[in-house]
């Protein structure tokens, strides 16, 4: 569970639920969501990933789940600059401006975490669960739509990731509940903008 639900996943699956959104589902060709789909997934997940092997060979980790505070600064600090390599590629490739600011925010997510992990160790999964629920909700205020199922599924995975890492004792509650925050407040807080304008339809179809 710790590997699929793994932080590094995150990212692509932000993505691939802002495509198929009702807003985007049928305005972008099928080609170009396979093309951002293998950028994204080439920056957020490919590339993160083969750090760890190297790590693991040249003895700078004890093994591959980095349960070690230290053992975080060198992959965290590698995944930020994906993570931002990615934003850069797709704000020049990408007309969708929603997974632009997603994919920034999870870049100043990994970057949180990484300042965090130099004094504590912080949940990373729950960061990642943090960020996609974020999303989640501001997918859900900026077009009104119902993602009621979506969220449920969303905070039942989040769920469940709390409870595997505090069943392998990776974690305490603590730095479960940190981390969750983390990554929620710093995505939500990225994409400020589009919580904005959607409360603001929101307000004047009320009225």
């Amino acid at each position: 569970l710790s590997w699929i639900f793994h932080p590094v996943f995150m990212p692509l699956i932000g993505v691939i639920l802002i495509l198929n959104s009702v807003i985007y589902a049928s305005e972008i060709p099928m080609e170009f969501k396979r093309f951002i789909y293998a950028m994204v997934m080439l920056c957020s997940t490919v590339l993160p990933l083969t750090l760890f092997p190297a790590l693991y060979l040249f003895k700078s980790l004890g093994k591959f789940t980095v349960s070690e505070r230290q053992e975080r600064i060198i992959p965290l600090l590698f995944t930020s600059i994906c993570f931002l390599m990615g934003y850069f590629m797709m704000t020049r490739y990408s007309p969708v401006q929603l997974i632009n600011l997603f994919l920034l925010s999870c870049a100043i997510t990994a970057l949180g975490a990484l300042l965090v992990s130099l004094f504590w160790k912080i949940c990373l999964h729950m960061a990642g669960i943090g960020g996609l629920i974020a999303m989640i909700l501001v997918l859900s205020m900026t077009y009104t739509a119902d993602m009621t199922l979506l969220f449920s599924v969303a905070l039942l995975a989040a769920g469940i990731i709390a409870s595997t890492r505090l069943a392998l004792q990776a974690h305490s509650i603590y730095q479960v509940v940190a981390g969750f925050l983390l990554g929620f407040f710093l995505v939500s807080g990225t994409m400020f903008d589009y919580i904005r304008k959607g409360i603001m339809e929101l307000v004047n179809k009320l009225l």
